[in-house]
């Protein structure tokens, strides 16, 4: 998990700013951001959760 898409459809994350990532990990989740599978994915994700995978993709080289 580099963080680098390697499809047009995924996005790279890293290096990206932390707070937009946890921002947008809270969108997916609240529906405010709509994508079926991100929606999927981050339903049980809790604040703390994610936080720490914002932090660690902020923090890889791009």
């Amino acid at each position: 998990m580099d963080g680098i898409g390697r499809d047009v459809e995924i996005p790279n994350l890293a290096g990206q700013h932390e707070r937009y990532l946890y921002t947008q990990l809270q969108a997916f989740k609240s529906g405010r951001r709509p994508h079926k599978e991100m929606r999927y994915e981050s339903r049980h994700l809790s604040d703390e959760e994610m936080q720490g995978l914002a932090r660690y993709y902020a923090q890889l080289p791009r």
